[in-house]
C-alpha cells in the first residue's frame, strides 16, 4: 500500500484530533493533510502560523461534539460554562466574557459561514450537517470583520454539492427519554451550476434535575432547527452561497442548576465567606426579608411618624407607640436566627442534581440567520469576497430565584402582622374603607401573594401565586438583531508580495430585561404604599389619586430598553516571501471605530402609586421620577454614549525548514495586538456614584510555535507557547443591585500540545494538553463576600433601614487611639445592633465584627446636639473612611489581587483519545473509541478565596460503531460522561442583597443510548 497525505480533510492542528467518526475511519496508516481557511484562503493547517484546532464532519461525530460546550473536551486551553443569565462563557487561554451587561462582548468571536455573531446561541445551538469547526487561539483582528482578543470559532455549514443527489438520516434514543432526528437532502438543480441543500435537527429529552418539591424532572430540552442552502455557480469564476436557518427552543432548561451556600448564622452576610456547600441562605441577610422585618418596618414608622410630629399631627410622646405599630407588622426579627425545618437538606438537597423549588423553570429561545457569500475572481491576480449577514436571536427564561425551598412563615406572626396592618390603616384614616381596599392582598390565611412579572405586578392587579413560604423567581429575557457587511480583496501575484484588504460594517441593536419578584419583597411595599397614601399632604383621609389606596411597587426590574453598536473597520495584511517556500513575513493592521448607545434604568423603590397603576411608565409619570440625576430635567431613562477608536495588528515570521528527521516542519513567531470595546453597566440606581461605563480591553500577544509531521507521516506533533500582556481586562461584580464592570491588568502565559499518532491502518491515538498560567497585576478590588478584607479593625454592617442601600453591606473603620472595641458599636442603638450570636460570631470566618445598622447617612435632626453623622461616628471611635488608607471607603476594603489567577482558567487540561477499527468480512467493520478529559483545579472568581475554588474534574466519553460497506449505514452505541461526574464548570456570586450565595453550573449528567444512520 502506498501511503500519502491526501488533501481536503479538515481536522485539528496539533494533532488535529483527526479522530474520524467510527463509521468512517479511513484505512490509512498516515496522517492526512488538513486544510483550513483560518487565513481566509485554503491552506494546509500545518503551514498556517496560527494555533488552530479544526474538526470536519467525521471528527465532530467521533468526538461527540453536539454543542459548543463539548469543544472543551478535545481542544487545548478551552473552557465553557453557562452564565448566570441567558448567556454563556466560552474561554480560550483564560479569555472569554467576564463582564455582565446587555452590551458586554466576549473576547472569543463566533462566526457562522464568515458572519460574525454578536450574540451567538452558545447554549442553544446543536451542531448538525457541518463542513467544519475551526477554533483559533489568540487575538484575531486583521483577518476577520469583528476583532477578538482571545480567539475565534468558525462554524462552516455544509454547502450544496452541484454534481449528485445525496441524503442522510440519523435517529437516536437514550436515557432521560432522549430522542434526536437529524438529516439532510442535497439536490443538484442544474448540474455544476446550481443546487440546494436542506438540513434539520430535532432534539428532545426529559429533565435531568429532580425537583424534590413535587417529584418532577426539570432542566429538559426540546429544540429544533432547519437550514436551507443555495449554491449558484454561473461561471467558474463566480460562486454565490445563500444560507438561511431557523431554530426554536421551548423547554425547562435551567440557567443555574444549583445554589451553593454555607449558612451564615448571623444573617449579616447570608452565606459564610470561606466555604460554599449545599446549605441555605440566612434570609435575614436579604433585602426582601429586611424590608419585611420588625427592624425595617420600624425604620419606616420612624420616618412617617417624624414627619407627622413635625407637622403637628402626632404628639411627640406618641411617636414610640406609632413606631411600634409598624414594627409589629414585621414578619421577621433580625436579632433572631430563622427557624428552619429539619433536616435542612430538604431545603437544599446535597445532591447537585436535585433542587427544591416551587417554581417550574421556563426557557424559550429562537434564532433567525441569513448569510450571503459571493466569491468572484476579478482578474487572474485578484479575488473578491462579499459577506452579508443578518441574525435575530431571542431568549426568555423564568426560574426560581434560589432553587431552594423557602423559609415557612410563622402563621401566628403573619396573622398578627395582617391584623396590625388593618388596624394601622383604620387609625390613620379613621375609616375601615381605605384598609378594605387591601383585602385582596391578604385574602388567603397564612399566606402572602407574589407579583407576577408584567404590568406593575400586584400594583396593577397582576397576581402570581399565594404561598405560605418565602418564594421568589426571576426572569431574564433579551433579543438582539444585527446586520453586517464585509468586502475583501485578495491578490494572487506570482511574485513574493501579496495582500488582503477588507472593509467591515456592523449594526447591532438589542433589548434586555431582568426581573425579580418575591412575596417578601411585595409585602413591605404594600405597607409603604398604604401608609404613605394614607398620609396626604393635608394629613386628611386619602382623596384623589390614592382614594382607593396606594402601593409602592417593589419588584426589581433592570431595564435595558435599547442598546446599539455601530462598528466600522478597515483591515488587511501584506505577505512577503523572503525566501520562497521557506521563509515568509506577514504584516497586518486594522483600524476599528465602535459607537455604543444605551438607554436603560433600574426600577426599584419608585414610591407610592395608586392601586391599579397599569405600567412602569405610568408609575414614573405619576411620581415624576428622575432616572438620571446627572442630567438636567426629569429623565425617564439613563442615556449613555461612548465611542472607541483603536489601531491593532499583527506581525508573523513563518519558517518551513527542511529537516532530516521530520517529513514536514513549520516554525513561526508572531506578535499581535487585540482590542475589545468597553460598554455600559446595566442600569444604575440614581445617586449611588456607580460609573455608567467601563473601559475597552487591549492585549499584546506573543506566540512561538512549531508544527511537525514525523515518522513517515504517521505522527503529527505540534507545540505552541504564548505570552499575553493584558490591559484593562473587564471583570464584574454585583454592587448596589446591579452588575458593575471594572478593569484590571493581567499577564497570561502557557503552552499547548497536540499529538496524533496513526501507527497502523487501524489504530489512532491522540493526546492534547494545555497549560495556562495567569497573574493579575497590581490592583485592589472589594471582595463582596467579605468587604472587611479580613481586617480586625473593620466592622461589617448590614443595612437594615428602608432606603436606597437597604440590604447592602458596608464597613466602618475603627479610629486609632481609641480604647473602644468594635463590639461596642452594637451599643450605639438605635442605629446598630448585634446579630444573632453576637457581634463577633463571624470571627472564625474572616470577619472580626459584624452588626446590623446604617450604611447611609443618619440625619442630624435625630443625632445628639444636631451633630453630623460622621462626627457622631468619630465621637464613638469609628469612621466611614479608612484612617490608614483613604482610598478605602464605606463600601469596603480594597484587597490586593496581585498574583491571583484569572477565573475559569485551569492551569492544566489534558485530553486523550484512542480508537481501533476491526475489519470484518464483506467490508463491514466495528470501531470502538474512548475519549478522556481532565482539568486541574481552577478558581470561580479572581479573588481566589477558599470558597472560590473549583476542584479538578474529568470526563470520559465512549462509543462503538458497526458500519456497513462504503458507510451505507451504521449502528452506534454511545455514552457521554461515563462515570456520571457532577463536575462544576463555573460559578456566579450573587449580591449582598440576595445573601451572597453562589450559583453553580454543571456538566451534563451521563447520557447513553444508540444511533442508527444511513447515507443515500
Amino acid at each position: 500500500m502506498t501511503f500519502h497525505r491526501p488533501a481536503g480533510r479538515t481536522a485539528t492542528l496539533l494533532g488535529s484530533l483527526l479522530m474520524t467518526t467510527a463509521f468512517a475511519v479511513p484505512a490509512l496508516a498516515q496522517i492526512e493533510t488538513v486544510t483550513v481557511t483560518a487565513e481566509k484562503r485554503v491552506e494546509d493547517i500545518q503551514n498556517v502560523p496560527i494555533a488552530v484546532t479544526a474538526y470536519n464532519a467525521e471528527d465532530i461525530a467521533a468526538h461527540q461534539l453536539n454543542q459548543f460546550k463539548d469543544l472543551q473536551f478535545s481542544t487545548p486551553n478551552v473552557t465553557y460554562t453557562k452564565g448566570n443569565f441567558t448567556g454563556s462563557n466560552f474561554q480560550i487561554r483564560g479569555i472569554g466574557i467576564t463582564a455582565v451587561g446587555y452590551d458586554a462582548e466576549s473576547g472569543v468571536a463566533v462566526h457562522e459561514d464568515d458572519v460574525f455573531l454578536a450574540n451567538p446561541p452558545l447554549a442553544e445551538a446543536n451542531f448538525y450537517d457541518l463542513e467544519s469547526i475551526e477554533v483559533l487561539r489568540g487575538p484575531q483582528s486583521t483577518l476577520y470583520g469583528r476583532g477578538a482578543t482571545g480567539g475565534t470559532v468558525n462554524i462552516r455549514t455544509a454547502k450544496p454539492n452541484l454534481e449528485e443527489f445525496s441524503a442522510y438520516g440519523m435517529g437516536s434514543y437514550g436515557n432521560y427519554n432522549s430522542s434526536e432526528l437529524q438529516g439532510y437532502v442535497n439536490i443538484p438543480l442544474i448540474t455544476d451550476v446550481a443546487g440546494i441543500r436542506l438540513a434539520g435537527d430535532w432534539t428532545r429529552r426529559d429533565g435531568v434535575v429532580e425537583n424534590i418539591a413535587d417529584g418532577s424532572k426539570i432542566d429538559s430540552q426540546n429544540t429544533y432547527s432547519l437550514r436551507g442552502s443555495l449554491r449558484f455557480q454561473p461561471t467558474e469564476d463566480t460562486t454565490i452561497d445563500i444560507i438561511g436557518s431557523y431554530s426554536h427552543e421551548a423547554d425547562s432548561k435551567m440557567r443555574a442548576r444549583k445554589q451553593l451556600c454555607t449558612t451564615d448564622p448571623t444573617g449579616v452576610l447570608g452565606c459564610l465567606p470561606d466555604s460554599a456547600t449545599t446549605g441555605v441562605v440566612n434570609l435575614n441577610s436579604t433585602l426582601a426579608t429586611i424590608a419585611s422585618s420588625r427592624q425595617g418596618l420600624a425604620g419606616l414608622g420612624t420616618s412617617i411618624g417624624s414627619a407627622l410630629v413635625g407637622a403637628g399631627a402626632l404628639p411627640p410622646a406618641a411617636l414610640p407607640g406609632f413606631v411600634n405599630t409598624f414594627a409589629n407588622m414585621g414578619l421577621f426579627d433580625l436579632g433572631v436566627a430563622p427557624t428552619l425545618p429539619a433536616p435542612l437538606d430538604i431545603l437544599n438537597p446535597p445532591d447537585l442534581r436535585k433542587v427544591n423549588t416551587d417554581f417550574a423553570p421556563i426557557y424559550h429561545a429562537h434564532d433567525e440567520f441569513l448569510a450571503l457569500n459571493v466569491k468572484q475572481k476579478v482578474t487572474d491576480w485578484l479575488d473578491a469576497t462579499f459577506v452579508g449577514g443578518y441574525d435575530y436571536h431571542a431568549t426568555f427564561s423564568q426560574e426560581s430565584y434560589n432553587n431552594v425551598g423557602g423559609q415557612p412563615f410563622d402563621p401566628v406572626t403573619l396573622a398578627t402582622a395582617k391584623a396590625n396592618f388593618f388596624g394601622m390603616m383604620n387609625s390613620l384614616t379613621g375609616s375601615a374603607a381605605y384598609g378594605n381596599n387591601y383585602l385582596p392582598y391578604f385574602g388567603v390565611p397564612g399566606e402572602l401573594p407574589v407579583s407576577a412579572i408584567g404590568g406593575l405586578g400586584l400594583t396593577s392587579g397582576n397576581f402570581g401565586a399565594f404561598s405560605n413560604t418565602v418564594t421568589a423567581s426571576d426572569q431574564s429575557d433579551a433579543y438582539s438583531q444585527q446586520y453586517s457587511a464585509e468586502l475583501r480583496f485578495a491578490s494572487n501575484f506570482e511574485g513574493p508580495l501579496n495582500f488582503l484588504l477588507a472593509g467591515y460594517y456592523l449594526k447591532a441593536t438589542g433589548h434586555g430585561d431582568y426581573y425579580i419578584v418575591a412575596n417578601t419583597f411585595d409585602y413591605p411595599f404594600i405597607i409603604v404604599g398604604a401608609a404613605s397614601g394614607a398620609i396626604t399632604p393635608g394629613l386628611a383621609p386619602p382623596t384623589g389619586a390614592c382614594a382607593n389606596g396606594c402601593i409602592s411597587p417593589g419588584y426589581y426590574h433592570n431595564d435595558g430598553t435599547f442598546n446599539s453598536l455601530t462598528s466600522k473597520a478597515i483591515f488587511g495584511e501584506l505577505y512577503y516571501d523572503i525566501i520562497p517556500d521557506d521563509l515568509k513575513l506577514t504584516i497586518g493592521a486594522r483600524y476599528t471605530n465602535d459607537e455604543k448607545f444605551q438607554q436603560g434604568r433600574i426600577f426599584i423603590f419608585p414610591g407610592p402609586v395608586p392601586i391599579g397603576t397599569p405600567s412602569e411608565a405610568a408609575a414614573l409619570d405619576f411620581l415624576n421620577a428622575d432616572a438620571d440625576a446627572s442630567q438636567p430635567g426629569v429623565q425617564r431613562y439613563q442615556l449613555n454614549n461612548v465611542t472607541y477608536s483603536k489601531w491593532t495588528g499583527r506581525a508573523v515570521l513563518n519558517w518551513t525548514p527542511k529537516i532530516d528527521f521530520t517529513d514536514q516542519t513549520t516554525i513561526y513567531a508572531s506578535y499581535a495586538r487585540g482590542y475589545k470595546a468597553g460598554g455600559f453597566n446595566p442600569g444604575i440606581q440614581p445617586g449611588l456614584g456607580i460609573p455608567p461605563s467601563y473601559n475597552p480591553e487591549s492585549i499584546d500577544a506573543y506566540e512561538l510555535g512549531t508544527k511537525n509531521i514525523l515518522m513517515d507521516a504517521t505522527l503529527q506533533a505540534n507545540l505552541t507557547g504564548f505570552y499575553y500582556n493584558y490591559d484593562s481586562l473587564q471583570v464584574s461584580a454585583i454592587v448596589q443591585n446591579t452588575s458593575v464592570n471594572q478593569n484590571i491588568n493581567a499577564k497570561i502565559w502557557g503552552v499547548e500540545g497536540e499529538l496524533l499518532w496513526a501507527p497502523t491502518t487501524n489504530w489512532q491515538f491522540n493526546l492534547n494538553f494545555g497549560h495556562t498560567d495567569s497573574s493579575i497585576g497590581n490592583v485592589g478590588l472589594i471582595d463582596q463576600r467579605n468587604p472587611t478584607g479580613g481586617r480586625s479593625d473593620v466592622v461589617l454592617i448590614k443595612d437594615d433601614i428602608l432606603g436606597a442601600s437597604i440590604g447592602q453591606n458596608c464597613v466602618l473603620y475603627m479610629l486609632p487611639g481609641t480604647t473602644q472595641t468594635p463590639d461596642q458599636i452594637a451599643g450605639l442603638a438605635p442605629f446598630f445592633f448585634a446579630p444573632p450570636g453576637g457581634a463577633s460570631a463571624l470571627a472564625g470566618h474572616g470577619v472580626a465584627h459584624a452588626n446590623y445598622g446604617w450604611c447611609g447617612t443618619v440625619p442630624s435632626s435625630v443625632l445628639p446636639g444636631g451633630m453630623s453623622w460622621d462626627d457622631y461616628l468619630a465621637a464613638n471611635g469609628y469612621s466611614r473612611t479608612d484612617p490608614t488608607n483613604p482610598a478605602n471607603k464605606s463600601d469596603g476594603v480594597h484587597v490586593p489581587l496581585s498574583g491571583n489567577q484569572l477565573q475559569n482558567a485551569p492551569p492544566w487540561n489534558i485530553s486523550i483519545g484512542a480508537q481501533y477499527k476491526f475489519d470484518l468480512d464483506g467490508g463491514y467493520s466495528i470501531t470502538p473509541r474512548v475519549d478522556f478529559y481532565w482539568q486541574a483545579d481552577m478558581w470561580g472568581r479572581i479573588f481566589n478565596a477558599s470558597s472560590d475554588k473549583i476542584g479538578s474534574w474529568e470526563n470520559t466519553n465512549a462509543q462503538i460503531t458497526f458500519s456497513a460497506p462504503d458507510d451505507q449505514w451504521y449502528i452506534q452505541g454511545y455514552i457521554k460522561n461515563v462515570f456520571n461526574e457532577d463536575s462544576i464548570t463555573g460559578e456566579y456570586l450573587t449580591s449582598s442583597t440576595s445573601g451572597l450565595y453562589t450559583n453553580a453550573f454543571l456538566v451534563d449528567p451521563r447520557f447513553f443510548g444508540f444511533r442508527v444512520g444511513a447515507h443515500f
